[in-house]
């Protein structure tokens, strides 16, 4: 990945897509197919690094995991990926930015963003600037129209909202693949093996939506293959007093230990609330009602998506 987002400049003229990509959902995919299908030039993108966006994007609750996005971006055939510190180019005029960054570091011929991209310092410019910059310096200009759904435009914010409102299916129709936790597994109490229920536990990262708290179907992928699994998202209040919100995973047909691993966990579909249960042995036979009923939806999706989504998350 290091290869793919990259501070070398490029060797060939390039068609460069414009933007965050938070999410990279359908309207972002438009984007970057139109920079793709440039007879002639290396498709690249220009985004900004993660740990440095614009303070109008920073504040908003970031989509999926950084492995996730890049991978979205490198399976639409994306060579590769610009991203500098926000810092570096945030006092940029608008011309600068073309002229020092698109023209001459990325060798830009054709310039590719969503109808309501902003650039330039303070974000004081937008689709008119850049076509008439774009005419300057000899650049073809492609603005891309949004994508919609249901009468909306797809949008970060529509995919937000839907995972906050645990509507996962919403989720994965605005942005072509479903809600995924993927953050390291840490040990925990181990209390689901002695009933049977063994569990991967992985904290929620800081600045990342968190879905509303309750019981999701879930798929996990696991050594390269999706498997059934029933997770709890909250801060398990009939066995923790820590309050620290975290997702824990039953993964149906998977026992060993994947400490330490990064494992996505797709949220699929809602079930029920988080709830505070009157004991241990409540909880867990109502974690094993809760498996039976989430095995059978989570093994339908698999079968019908489930190769879908390996595709377009470079899983394959």
């Amino acid at each position: 990945m290091e290869e793919f987002i990259t501070t070398m400049l490029p060797e060939k003229e390039t068609a460069v897509a414009l933007g965050v990509f938070d999410g990279v959902h359908r309207g972002h995919r438009e984007v970057l197919k139109n920079a793709v299908e440039s007879e002639g030039l290396e498709p690249w993108v220009f985004t900004f690094s993660e740990k440095s966006l614009p303070t109008g994007k920073s504040g908003a609750k970031r989509i999926e995991p950084p492995e996730i996005k890049y991978s979205i971006i490198k399976t639409c055939g994306i060579a590769h990926v610009y991203a500098p510190d926000f810092s570096d180019v945030k006092d940029f005029s608008g011309e600068e930015f073309v002229k020092e960054i698109l023209v001459e570091k990325l060798r830009c011929k054709k310039v590719v963003c969503g109808t309501d991209y902003r650039f330039g310092h303070k974000a004081s410019c937008g689709a008119k600037e850049m076509q008439e910059l774009c005419e300057k310096y000899g650049m073809e200009f492609c603005p891309v129209d949004k994508v919609f759904d249901k009468g909306e435009a797809i949008s970060s914010t529509r995919i937000r909202a839907a995972a906050e409102n645990a509507d996962m299916k919403e989720v994965e129709l605005l942005a072509g693949y479903p809600f995924c936790i993927e953050t390291e597994i840490i040990g925990g109490k181990k209390l689901g093996r002695e009933f049977g229920l063994p569990t991967i536990n992985q904290p929620l990262a800081e600045g990342y939506i968190i879905p509303k708290f309750g019981v999701y179907v879930s798929a996990a992928y696991v050594d390269g293959k999706f498997y059934p699994a029933v997770t709890n998202v909250g801060v398990k209040p009939t066995v923790s007093e820590e309050n620290i919100p975290a997702a824990e995973t039953n993964i149906i047909g998977v026992d060993k230990e994947l400490y330490g691993k990064k494992v996505p966990v797709f949220l699929i579909d809602y079930v029920r609330e988080e709830k505070v249960f009157d004991s241990k042995e409540e909880l867990f036979e109502r974690i094993a009602l809760d498996r039976d009923n989430a095995e059978r939806v989570s093994l339908c999706w698999i079968e019908n998506r489930g190769e879908d989504i390996k595709k377009l998350l470079g899983f394959i």
